[in-house]
């Protein structure tokens, strides 16, 4: 077969060859990393089926599947029907390339921040942690307490759905008595 590992002696290769021959294997493809894709097709009339594979390049067990290229693994698995073009695997190659400099850029985004984070010394919110009010007027260069007149100018805070239904002149809202279509 073509692609073989050199572990296999010269008679073993020679056989390979004559089966793919015989089989009638074409070459669909390659990849950047070298390597091979195959189509051919058993049986005869209606029965008549696909086979698809791949030749690594490396040496026998020794390759990773998830060096294959999404575009490969999707024709290898028959979700699509033809094998991908070079021009579709450089613009793939040009899309990850774009797409982990962003994940790179956002990766140090993140970093600036909790850097930030600690030395200001604010919580961290999205560990649990509640803000301190008090540090915060601190830091801003107003006292812990709130003033009288701010106190006296606050209305009292009514339910959101109370205050709506005494505004209509009905009774107030009450989920467990509403029936669809009353």
């Amino acid at each position: 077969m073509a692609g073989r590992p050199p572990a296999y002696g010269p008679v073993r290769r020679a056989f390979g060859k004559v089966y793919d021959l015989l089989m009638r294997k074409e070459k669909v493809g390659e990849d950047a990393l070298g390597n091979v894709y195959y189509r051919w097709y058993e049986g005869s009339g209606e029965h008549r089926t696909e086979r698809r594979e791949v030749q690594w390049v490396s040496e026998h067990m020794y390759y990773d599947p998830k060096e294959v290229p999404a575009e490969w693994r999707m024709w290898l698995r028959r979700l699509r029907q033809d094998p991908p073009t070079p021009e579709e695997l450089v613009q793939s190659a040009a899309k990850a390339a774009t797409l982990s400099a962003r994940v790179a850029a956002l990766e140090e985004a993140e970093r600036l921040r909790r850097l930030r984070q600690q030395t200001v010394g604010t919580p961290d919110q999205h560990a649990g942690a509640t803000p301190d009010m008090a540090r915060f007027l601190q830091q801003m260069g107003g006292s812990s307490q709130p003033q009288p007149q701010q106190q006296q100018q606050q209305a009292p805070a009514q339910p959101q759905g109370q205050g709506q239904a005494a505004k209509a002149g009905g009774e107030p809202f009450k989920p467990e008595a509403w029936r669809p279509g009353s």
